[in-house]
């Protein structure tokens, strides 16, 4: 059995605490939170060992990988420290907030010769295993043009997100919409121009984008625009808006995340969010999926589908989109 640890025990740990629990390949060995509460209820659930230093985890438990699942600011740390001990690292996206760290990330990585994948969760989104699929076989020829909406609602960085001062709506939402542009196009991005707002949360004492719009030029000449706001109203019938429109010479694909096939009317109107429920106990949405393909690359010594070097170009990428944004200058991508 590959035995893990998991370095952050919040909604996105416990979510890869529960997956892992489902693998017949692998087990939960130990848990790392740097909050006394979160640490202590992790213990409780999973019951096995919980360490406020991730670092002593690595050091004092016999693990095989870990999963990085602290904020989007915080991988630099657990992940070079995992891959000084050996250990595969499976960790969320952006792969870090610094173009300095994620290099430096990288190269502990490759020198140390463990596998690595970057939660670029979309990319075990049904609707997008078939986008990508038709667009690999040729369905709706040369990707023009992509146009991408992703929005969440104001619940996010004011109750979901403890941390959303030290991210913005590009590193917490389009690090996933340009992944997923480049994953497509199998490009990669030269020059981004990009505007932002900071009005609503900035007087609400959050110090962070309100939006950002950016336009992306790829290395075949052709363009993508992105939108992406974490300010919608609560009122929303579901908590994320995302929109994908992928145009080709010869067709064109749009897809529709919001819109989840179930409408629920009732003390309040929602839309249901299908794509991850569970069917017989089973954990069956994307990040689930994600994990459960990290560990097949362990067992069976496969490369991950989005490895370190995604990681670097998708962190440039956004890193340059906020640059643009504070400029207000177009950014060419070294």
């Amino acid at each position: 059995m590959i035995k893990f640890g998991i370095v952050g025990m919040g909604l996105r740990g416990k979510l890869f605490a529960d997956t892992i629990l489902q693998s017949h390949y692998a087990e939960l060995a130990a848990v790392s939170d740097a909050f006394a509460a979160s640490l202590e209820a992790a213990v409780e659930r999973y019951g096995v060992p919980g360490y406020a230093d991730a670092a002593e985890m690595m050091a004092k438990e016999k693990l095989d990988a870990v999963v990085v699942a602290t904020p989007d600011f915080l991988h630099k740390e657990p992940v070079i420290a995992a891959a000084r001990h050996g250990l595969h690292i499976m960790v969320e996206k952006p792969f870090s907030t610094s173009v300095e760290e994620a290099l430096e990330m990288e190269e502990a990585v490759r020198a140390a010769g463990v596998k690595c994948l970057i939660a670029f969760e979309n990319r075990w989104s049904a609707p997008f295993v078939n986008v990508k699929h038709a667009v690999k076989s040729g369905e709706v020829g040369r990707v023009l043009a992509i146009n991408s909406r992703l929005n969440d609602t104001i619940f996010v960085p004011t109750k979901m997100l403890k941390w959303s001062q030290g991210s913005s709506p590009g590193w917490f939402l389009l690090s996933h919409s340009t992944d997923m542009a480049c994953y497509l196009k199998e490009q990669k991005p030269v020059r981004v121009y990009a505007v932002g707002t900071k009005q609503k949360l900035a007087a609400m004492g959050i110090d962070t984008y309100d939006s950002l719009q950016t336009i992306v030029t790829f290395e075949d000449g052709t363009h993508a625009a992105f939108t992406t706001s974490w300010i919608l109203p609560e009122s929303m019938p579901l908590i994320v808006d995302f929109k994908y429109e992928i145009i080709g010479e010869d067709g064109a694909l749009y897809v529709d995340l919001h819109d989840q096939m179930v409408h629920q009317a009732g003390a309040v109107y929602k839309h249901v969010p299908t794509l991850g429920t569970p069917v017989n106990g089973r954990l069956l949405g994307p990040p689930s999926h994600m994990l459960h393909a990290f560990i097949d690359n362990i067992r069976l010594d496969t490369e991950p589908l989005a490895g370190p070097e995604e990681g670097v170009i998708n962190t440039r990428l956004v890193d340059a989109i906020h640059r643009s944004a504070e400029c207000g200058a177009p950014i060419e991508l070294a």
